[in-house]
This record gives structure tokens, sequence and C-alpha cells, in this order.
């Protein structure tokens, strides 16, 4: 099991959306922790308005946490109607290099499918993370989810 060092409460987390929590077993000896930890990926799916899905991420984004990113965005972005995707990153308490390479990934996805890709770095860790690497001008970002949703809509 991951287990996060982030304190943010996963309630308030799925906000009319389907919230995915990161499984864990009764053996699991990070079981315990789980009580008082909030897990280490947190991820909420909405569809504001027809053909526009956002993903809310928090938690921590690294190798092992990828994979399964990647799989949830790339059966998002598969959806017939879908005009626009919008990546809440807000959340995000860290970001690995392996971050970086999901919304290449994403990008590169969405405009093979002419779908419009909106990213929301917030002000922490995803924020660094574009900055550092100075990709942050190569992404549509966008203050709020809000405010990317009502763009998506024009």
């Amino acid at each position: 099991m991951i287990v996060s060092r982030s304190s943010m409460p996963p309630a308030g987390w799925a906000r009319g959306g389907h919230a995915i929590v990161a499984p864990h077993t009764a053996e699991d000896p990070a079981a315990a922790a789980h009580a008082t930890c909030a897990s280490a990926l947190r991820l909420a799916v909405e569809w504001p308005a027809s053909g526009v899905v956002v993903v809310r991420i928090g938690g921590e984004i690294d190798l092992a946490t990828v994979p399964r990113l990647t799989e949830l965005i790339r059966q998002r972005l598969t959806a017939a109607a879908l005009q626009a995707i919008v990546l809440d990153l807000s959340e995000v308490s860290f970001a690995s290099s392996a971050a970086i390479e999901l919304l290449l990934h994403t990008q590169r996805r969405a405009d093979h499918r002419s779908t419009k890709l909106f990213v929301v770095p917030g002000h922490g860790a995803m924020l660094r993370l574009l900055t550092l690497t100075r990709l942050r001008e190569r992404f549509v970002c966008r203050e709020s989810a809000a405010q990317a949703v009502a763009e998506a809509r024009v």
C-alpha cells in the first residue's frame, strides 16, 4: 500500500464525482496507518458539462502511481464525445519526473484525438516542476478547474 505524507482528508475529494482510493488489504502492514493517513494517490473524476471531464489528482505522482494514472486518463480520452479534459493537479504534494512524462503523454494523446487539454498546476509541487523544467508554457495552464471548464465550454 502507498501511504501519503499529505494531511488532506479524502472525504472532500468526491465533490459529486467518483472517488478512487488506492487499494489495500487487511494483512498489509500499512493498513493500520490508513485510518490516520490519507492515501498517497487520490483521484476524482467529474463530468461538469457535456464533453468535458475533470480529473482531480492529489497526493504523490511517481513511478509507482503513473501507470494507474495513465490508464485512467487513457480511458477518459477514449470517450466518444470528449471535447476537453481538465487535469486538476493543484493538490499534488509530490511530483517526480514521471509526472512530466504523464503530462507529455496525455498531451500527445489529446492532440491525436483533437481534444483540448487544460492543466491546473496549483501553487505547489506541480507548478514548481513545470517551472523548473520550463515546460509550463507547453501546456494550457489555468488557475482553477472552474476556469478551465468555463473555457472548455466555449
